[in-house]
Parts: C-alpha cells; sequence; structure tokens
C-alpha cells in the first residue's frame, strides 16, 4: 500500500479511492503485536506513529494505568496473590489491585510493582514473543520485568518490554472489563494503535509510609562516619542501643527512639584476625545484636566489598553498652564452612523449642542458616540449610528471621545496595512454619527459587531501602533500615517503621 502512497500523483482516482477505503480498515486498533500496524493519508504520503520520547515517571506516588482505547485500567485477575495471575483491564472501581508504583532501576527503566500484591509486571516465560500474557511475579530480577515509557504527543505513553523490545496493549482492542493485557510490536506507518497507549494518573498517594521522624548525631571521636547501614537494635531497661556498619561496629544510644547520640564503636579494640577478611581495612560491617540468658551477643562480618572471603565475628558482653564488647578472638563461622556461600550478614533467631541458630550469607548461593551452641552462641559443625536464592543473580543478603504468628519471617535485602540515590534495594519477606525452611513468598513461590513478596521499596526520598532487622517494642514489631535520603545528597539514613499484618498474617508498612 505504501508504494501506492509514494506514486500518487501516477494513480487514477479510483486506485485513490481505493487506497482510502483500505486506510479506513486498516487504520483500527487490533492487538496481537505486529498486525496492529496503520496507514494514512496525510497530504499524499504514508504517517509514522508517534513513537515518543524516553520519560522518566514519578516513584512517589501510586498510579492508576488506563488504556486509551478501552478506558479501563490495569489490575490484576481476579485480585489474586498468587505468582503468574494475568494482568488484565478492569472499571476503575478503587481496587487496590489497580494502583501501581514505578521502581526506577538504570538508565531511565522501571520496575512496575503492583500494590495489592507487591509483585512486579512482567512477561510469562520472559517470552521475546509478541502476544505473550502479561502477568504478575516476584521480583527476581529477570529482564521481563523491565519497562521503559515512552511520552506521546497527545499525553499518552507507550510501555516498552526492555527484554523483548514490544509494547504493552490491550490485546485485540478489547474493550471488556477482563481482557487479555499482553506485549505487541508498534506499527511502522500509520497513526499506530491506541490499544497500546495508556493514561498515568497520580493518585498523589504515597505508595508507602514514610519512616518515623529521627535525629542522628556523630560527634567526636566518630564524626568522619556519618551516616547508618545495616542498622540493628537493642533495648535494655528504658535505653535503646543502635549498632550499625563501620569501624569496630558504630554504636548510638537514645532514650525516646528518636533522638540518637553517637556513643563511639562496640568494640574498644579491632580484633587483629579480621585484617585477613578485610584487607587491614578496621572496617566491620552488618552487627547483629541480641540477648541470651543475661548475656548479649554481637555477631558482625569482616569482609570486602564483593568479595567472598568472608567470616562471622563474636563479641559478647554481660551490660549489653557499647565498648564493653569482648571479641571471641577468632572467627567463628567462614565462607569456607558452607560451600559456595558468603559469610556476611549474620543474624541470631531462637526457634519455639527454645533452640538458637545463625542466618547469614549474600548473592552468591544465596541466604543460609546453621545451629548454633545456646550457651556460645558458636555454630556447632552441622551442616548449611540454604534458605533462598535469586537465581538470575540478582543480589539477596541482609537477611533477618522473626517469629510471629506461628510462622517463621524471613526478610531480606535484594538487588543493588550502597550507590546513594541509585541504589536499588528493597525489601522482600518470605515465611515458613519451620525456622529452617522451606520459606514461600505471598505469591507461592520459593524463595529459593528467587521468590519474595516486597515489603518496602523507594518512594520519593526514600531510595534503596534494605539492610533490615526487626525489633520488638511496646508498640509491636518495629522495621529498622537503611536508605538513602535523596533530600540529603544521598546520604545513608536511619529509618524506621511499625509493621501491621494482614488478616493471612503478612507483615506491611504501616
Amino acid at each position: 500500500m505504501n508504494r501506492f502512497l509514494r506514486y500518487e500523483a501516477r494513480l487514477s482516482r479510483i486506485w485513490l479511492g481505493i487506497a482510502l477505503a483500505s486506510v479506513l480498515v486498516v487504520g483500527g486498533c487490533s492487538g496481537g503485536g505486529s498486525s496492529s500496524s496503520s496507514t494514512s493519508t496525510g497530504g499524499g504520503g504514508a504517517t509514522t506513529p508517534d513513537m515518543g520520547t524516553i520519560a522518566v515517571v514519578s516513584d512517589s506516588s501510586q498510579f492508576t494505568i488506563e488504556n486509551a482505547a478501552s478506558s479501563l485500567v490495569l489490575g490484576i485477575s481476579g485480585q489474586s496473590q498468587a505468582a503468574g495471575a494475568d494482568v488484565v483491564q478492569e472499571s476503575n472501581s478503587g481496587s487496590t489491585d489497580a494502583l501501581w508504583h514505578f521502581l526506577p532501576m538504570t538508565g531511565g527503566q522501571y520496575n512496575i510493582e503492583n500494590m495489592l500484591t507487591h509483585q512486579l509486571m512482567g512477561v510469562q516465560n520472559a517470552s521475546t514473543t509478541a502476544g505473550a500474557q502479561v502477568l504478575q511475579w516476584a521480583d527476581n530480577g529477570t529482564a521481563d520485568h523491565i519497562w521503559e515509557f515512552y511520552l506521546l504527543k497527545d499525553g499518552n505513553y507507550l510501555i516498552r518490554n526492555s527484554n523483548s523490545g514490544l509494547y504493552l496493549e490491550d490485546a485485540n482492542s478489547n474493550a471488556t472489563s477482563s481482557a487479555t493485557i499482553d506485549q505487541g510490536a508498534r506499527a511502522t506507518t500509520g497513526t499506530g494503535c491506541t490499544c497500546q497507549e495508556w493514561k498515568l494518573t497520580s493518585t498523589n498517594q504515597s505508595p508507602y509510609p514514610d519512616p518515623m521522624s529521627v535525629n542522628v548525631s556523630y560527634t567526636a571521636p566518630d564524626s568522619s562516619v556519618i551516616g547508618i547501614h545495616d542498622p540493628s537494635m537493642i533495648k535494655i531497661g528504658s535505653t535503646y542501643y543502635l549498632f550499625s556498619t563501620h569501624g569496630t561496629i558504630h554504636a548510638h544510644v537514645s532514650t525516646d527512639r528518636i533522638t540518637f547520640s553517637d556513643d563511639g564503636y562496640a568494640l574498644a579494640l579491632l580484633p587483629p584476625w579480621t585484617n585477613t577478611y578485610t584487607g587491614s581495612s578496621g572496617d566491620l560491617w552488618a552487627p547483629d545484636v541480641s540477648e541470651h540468658n543475661g548475656e548479649y551477643w554481637l555477631y558482625y562480618a569482616a569482609s570486602g566489598f564483593g568479595a567472598q572471603n568472608s567470616a562471622i565475628g563474636l563479641a559478647t558482653s554481660t551490660t549489653g553498652i557499647p565498648g564493653s564488647y569482648e571479641d571471641s578472638g577468632s572467627p567463628i563461622y567462614k565462607s569456607t564452612d558452607c560451600s559456595g556461600s558468603n559469610a556476611i550478614d549474620p543474624a541470631s533467631v531462637v526457634d519455639t523449642s527454645g533452640n538458637t541458630w545463625l542466618a547469614f550469607g549474600s548473592w552468591y548461593s544465596g541466604i543460609h542458616i546453621v545451629p548454633v551452641d545456646n550457651s556460645t552462641g558458636i555454630p556447632t559443625g552441622a551442616a548449611c540449610i540454604q534458605l533462598a536464592y535469586h537465581p538470575s543473580g540478582t543480589g539477596i543478603e541482609g537477611s533477618y528471621i522473626y517469629p510471629h504468628g506461628g510462622y517463621y519471617y524471613l526478610f531480606a535485602s535484594i538487588d543493588n545496595c550502597c550507590n546513594g540515590d541509585n541504589s536499588t534495594y528493597r525489601i522482600i519477606v518470605g515465611r515458613s512454619t519451620s525456622v529452617t525452611g522451606p520459606y514461600s513468598d505471598r505469591g507461592g513461590l520459593s524463595l529459593t527459587d528467587g521468590g519474595g513478596t516486597i515489603l518496602l521499596s523507594a518512594h520519593g526520598n526514600i531510595n534503596g531501602p534494605g539492610g533490615e532487622s526487626v525489633f520488638t517494642d511496646t508498640d509491636g514489631a518495629i522495621l529498622v533500615y537503611h536508605y538513602y535520603d535523596g533530600a540529603n545528597n544521598g546520604a545513608p539514613a536511619l529509618g524506621m517503621n511499625v509493621l501491621g499484618w494482614t488478616a493471612d498474617g503478612w507483615p506491611y508498612i504501616q
């Protein structure tokens, strides 16, 4: 048809009439990928569809995503929590499954998080084929979860899957509720199908509540260490002690859980054995503090950034006060003690039978757990058990296990930490009836297969939340974590939120 239009001046009037009639047939919306091409005659030449310009969208608000052809919004089939449930279109009744959150990744790309299920929009089997179903799945790091937004001249958006290069569309331009949503090619001529155009409408409501207001000060001798990473907190009497990464474990103290004063370091001296693992940096990571029969245990990691040459140390105190902890004098667990693992980010948990365990690990072969001696805190030598793994290579680390309501909840951080405002860290959760697993997310996926329900992700100035632990206080379970403050040049900051629990026993941010 384009060849005829290019030589329109040579055509007879009857052939021109046929060409115009064809435009009316081809120019309507149709799904199924490349079959949705359109042509028109604008001044005698073929038109090119508006492909838009790459756009930045906000992570500060929840959005509805409305199809320009059907005027229906995207949601989850049957409002199902199950992993693999279809993304469909539906009337906008105000249900939470019709709300979406755009999570910045890198290079102008985004994850799209559903605010009912806290799973991500992806493509069935990560298919690159036109017509493949769009569905929800755990944030397991696969490329089909990456999307780009292109702003069109009419104010609508194209939403392009970065893995397939195809566009989110209302299949077959079906204007009925629950019509299939798939991916398709953009026409190369004509006006382009409005079945691939989407209206993004902000609710002006944040996806998550902001952290509690806190004031963390840094004074001599620790004034050079600014910011909080990997926080762990304990309450002794009416005083809160907060420990975090850096030095011989950075320490803060508070009497109201709002104002935290710098209290130096937990360990008075650097354990010499740590130099083998840190490259003599003197920098220790990821503390975990807990009380056991009147004694306070402080686990920590000795490692270099991105290195698998890692070990876990243990220091103990009878008072729990920073500066009073005495190190065991040697590593209590090493990466080589658990094949393929990385011995960092330790976290202690006591099961309902009174047995103590140590969870640890990151990247590489994921999160593991080992039993420890109840009186010493040192692993017994039993084999490690894998609890969580991201097979796509997306990092998982910083685990913390919290017993509640007959379940053990495994909290962990996934994706990339420690890059300021560009950090893509987020916190996920799964649960099990046994401390040793198996752990599954709310959608039914095993955490060893990349499962994990998003608990908290970036929003507004709260970038890269992670490094979490859970602390019990008079007002309930408190999620304690770090984030990078977009309102303060991406500086690491302390975050705390009370956890609520759904009717079926899943935690959420309050």
